[in-house]
């Protein structure tokens, strides 16, 4: 494929669409709501920086994810209606999921036991339909799914798409050719050396988030689907617990907790829950199928019949309603340091106002600082600031740095304050503020409002006091 050529092209153009609101950015694309002219439906555009992609390395993640998602149709799969391309970018036409993503649903909600198990029958059903067309996702996390109005599962990101059965994909090979024609760089090879010969795996570059990495490809760079099934343990062990199995700070240490799976039984997890988490968590991949897997067919309907999945209707789920979740009001003792902060600085009912922010304190939400502040965010690459009105605020004991939009009906976003959270300041009055999410938000101080030094002291001194 020719880098002057067309990825993909359809007689469609950005001047048929009309541009409503910018949705969110990604690494090297963004996506916006926009409005077909043609048929009047509203779709998400994502928009991909063709020249950033080349000089990067990185042409043949867009090229891969077109040719997986024009040819897979799964109802927990998100749906591409068209792409096409115009000057230096890519367009893909989505379809429009406005509820955010798993992670940030779990944040804001307590999972109770049914809710967790419908999640994970839900995910098993997407990975097994994956795996019997060959193609291992590579990068499951609730990061990368997003929810429906109905609050069912959407898996998102194909980029890093593996095939390893080119027998169960027509479009296995070309997606080999893409990998293979703009991916200069890969991740070194261990083909030097003695690996196991491991079924259904196949050599693989390095590529996946860290926390959910599985030890064959830490320690022989290989990978098939045992990888996903992997990342569904970890999945699990997240919705019970909030964190991942084998996260530390340190990559070095996180990858030897992978390697020799070494994770803690938390006490959270039901018995029947950890009992399938140790089958998906298990370092030799052949015995994370539960069972013997038919080579022709990749089903795991053995796995579907663990006493954990007890009471759900694989056949019917989709048809069926989400279980309900509560808000997040789950208490938490504040530690010393957060308590004699505020001790300090406040006493019962007091409220100070200083250039534009405001300091109190109540028997159960504490704001410790508020104010006005501008956010910065791009539409079509072209970067702006807007106002946000933002704040930090302890809730039952959680402390978040809080900042909501007026321009989209006081959209609220949270971002809770702890060891997943970073926060540094950039000079010229801004700072930048990052999620467990490895998401960056960009802030610039107003004029006569709270100095971005301010939000930097107070934000960091939070995170080093909610470590838990």
């Amino acid at each position: 494929m020719n880098l002057d050529m067309p990825v993909h092209v359809q007689n469609m153009k950005l001047e048929d669409f009309d541009i409503i609101k910018h949705l969110g950015k990604g690494a090297y694309s963004e996506v916006v709501l926009a409005k077909n002219k043609l048929t009047g439906h509203e779709t998400a555009l994502k928009v991909v920086d063709k020249n950033f992609l080349i000089k990067e390395k990185k042409m043949h993640h867009a090229c891969i994810e077109r040719e997986v998602l024009i040819n897979l149709r799964h109802k927990g799969i998100i749906k591409l209606f068209n792409s096409f391309e115009q000057n230096d970018k890519l367009y893909y036409s989505l379809e429009v999921l406005t509820d955010g993503n798993l992670l940030e649903y779990m944040n804001r909600h307590i999972f109770n036991d049914s809710i967790i198990k419908f999640y994970t029958a839900e995910l098993l059903l997407i990975l097994e339909y994956l795996h019997q067309n060959g193609l291992v996702h590579r990068d499951v996390k609730p990061e990368n799914i997003l929810l429906t109005k109905d609050k069912h599962l959407k898996l998102i990101d194909f980029g890093t798409v593996f095939v390893y059965d080119q027998n169960k994909i027509d479009i296995g090979n070309k997606l080999e050719e893409i990998r293979i024609q703009y991916q200069k760089q890969r991740s070194p090879s261990l083909n030097d050396f003695e690996k196991p010969q491991i079924r259904y795996c196949r050599d693989s570059s390095f590529v996946g988030t860290s926390e959910y990495l599985c030890p064959e490809l830490i320690d022989y760079n290989v990978i098939g689907p045992q990888a996903d099934l992997w990342a569904l343990g970890c999945f699990i062990y997240q919705l019970y617990t909030n964190k991942t199995p084998f996260y530390s700070e340190n990559e070095f240490e996180l990858f030897n907790n992978i390697s020799q799976c070494t994770w803690t039984q938390d006490q959270r997890i039901p018995d029947d829950a950890m009992d399938l988490i140790k089958i998906l968590l298990e370092k030799d991949p052949m015995k994370r199928f539960y069972g013997d897997l038919e080579d022709s067919q990749y089903n795991y309907d053995n796995i579907k019949q663990h006493q954990f999945f007890r009471g759900i209707n694989f056949k019917q789920i989709w048809l069926q309603d989400v279980p309900f979740v509560v808000n997040n009001t789950q208490k938490r003792n504040m530690n010393r340091i957060q308590s004699a902060f505020i001790d300090k600085n406040l006493s019962s009912h007091e409220k100070f106002e200083h250039r534009g922010m405001s300091v109190s304190k109540h028997k159960s939400d504490q704001t410790i600082l508020q104010g006005q502040i501008d956010k910065e965010h791009g539409v079509l690459f072209m970067t702006q600031f807007s106002l946000r009105h933002a704040s930090i605020v302890c809730q039952d004991g959680i402390t978040s740095f809080i900042y909501i939009n007026p321009q989209l009906n006081n959209k609220k976003t949270i971002i809770p304050l702890n060891q997943f959270t970073s926060c540094k300041l950039l000079g010229k009055g801004k700072f930048i503020v990052g999620d467990r999410n490895k998401k960056k938000y960009i802030f610039k101080q107003r004029e006569n409002n709270v100095p971005a030094q301010q939000w930097v002291n107070v934000i960091n001194k939070y995170i080093k006091s909610n470590h838990y």
